[in-house]
């Protein structure tokens, strides 16, 4: 597809000088909270995990498979932050607690995410973000869709009928895409990179297997990871930059107000006010809600950022009536 990258509009991005005294002071980093809440998605896990093996009952497994799918999310959200470098202050700590204790059981690395994630931030909806990319030439992300056709996305998500899309285009995170040829996304993996990934796994995967549960814990630690991968994280990634109108940065990027539920299924650390995040992403996450608010009282993002109540609200977005829906076509931006 030959296309050259859109240029911007004059007077696209939305004014940032009222709010600079205020993102200093927001965008200050809780070393302390962030270790704790960490340290609560693992003992969370753990407990949840050690109870079903314990039982030996399928509805506990089913049970625990739910609460740590949910975890799992967490950690997602996590590495997220930690490539921003917001998950602690001293980088060095932060990347290396993210990559060991976020990333690797997740199957990614932080260092290859962010960067991918940063260009994403830089050229937003343009050809060179990738993520935008990926959203042109994935069928699934196509939208609006009729009814019927966002029933059967969700069908096929929760099945793992196209579970190859998201693996396929999240292989650039993962550091065992990269060994052969560590440069081929555009980012140096470097031999000591490598070799820490490599230790990693062998302590991580080796403790599993001579464990006498070891198919038990794989199967609770892999089979919510695929679920919630294929599924929740889906619905969330989806929320952030489709079906949006991109006339003004405003409305290229989707804040939703999540319900208590999206909190626990999709949304956890408030990664849904994703819009105040690409205008401020150096404000933490539990900053975020407040930097939301005080955005609200300027008329003009009142007016014009795209947000949306609840992750219902946005399947709903994305379903516009029979009369004006042309299903499986991509948005126009």
């Amino acid at each position: 597809m030959e296309e050259i990258a859109k240029d911007r509009p004059p007077g696209y991005r939305y004014s940032r000088r009222g709010t600079l005294a205020l993102i200093r002071e927001l965008s200050v980093i809780d070393d302390r909270r962030n270790a704790w809440l960490l340290l609560l998605q693992w003992a969370i896990a753990i407990a949840a995990g050690a109870i079903a093996i314990h039982v030996d009952r399928v509805p506990v497994y089913l049970l625990a498979g739910f609460v740590i799918g949910s975890r799992i999310q967490c950690l997602a959200v996590m590495m997220h932050d930690a490539c921003h470098g917001m998950l602690f202050s001293n980088r060095r700590i932060n990347d290396w607690i993210g990559d060991i204790f976020v990333a690797y059981p997740l199957g990614f690395s932080i260092h290859l995410y962010r960067a991918n994630h940063l260009y994403h931030h830089r050229y937003t909806n343009t050809l060179r973000d990738r993520d935008y990319r990926v959203q042109r030439r994935d069928p699934d992300q196509h939208f609006p869709k009729s009814p019927a056709a966002m029933a059967w996305l969700l069908v096929r998500s929760a099945t793992g009928l196209n579970f190859y899309r998201m693996a396929r285009d999240s292989r650039i995170w993962a550091p065992f895409a990269n060994f052969h040829n560590p440069g081929r996304f555009g980012f140096d993996y470097s031999l000591g990179l490598r070799i820490r990934y490599v230790v990693w796994a062998v302590l991580f995967y080796g403790l599993i297997l001579w464990s006498p549960w070891r198919w038990q814990i794989l199967g609770l630690l892999l089979i919510p990871q695929f679920i919630w991968a294929n599924v929740f994280n889906r619905i969330r990634a989806i929320a952030e930059h489709n079906g949006v109108a991109d006339e003004q940065e405003l409305n290229g990027t989707r804040t939703v107000i999540p319900t208590w539920l999206d909190r626990f299924l999709i949304a956890p650390f408030n990664v849904s006010y994703h819009l105040e995040h690409h205008l401020f992403p150096s404000v933490p996450w539990p900053n975020l809600r407040r930097l939301h608010a005080h955005l609200m009282t300027d008329p003009a993002y009142a007016a014009d950022a795209h947000i949306t109540p609840g992750y219902w609200g946005v399947i709903r977005e994305l379903m516009p009536p029979p009369a004006s829906t042309s299903a499986n076509r991509p948005v126009t931006r």
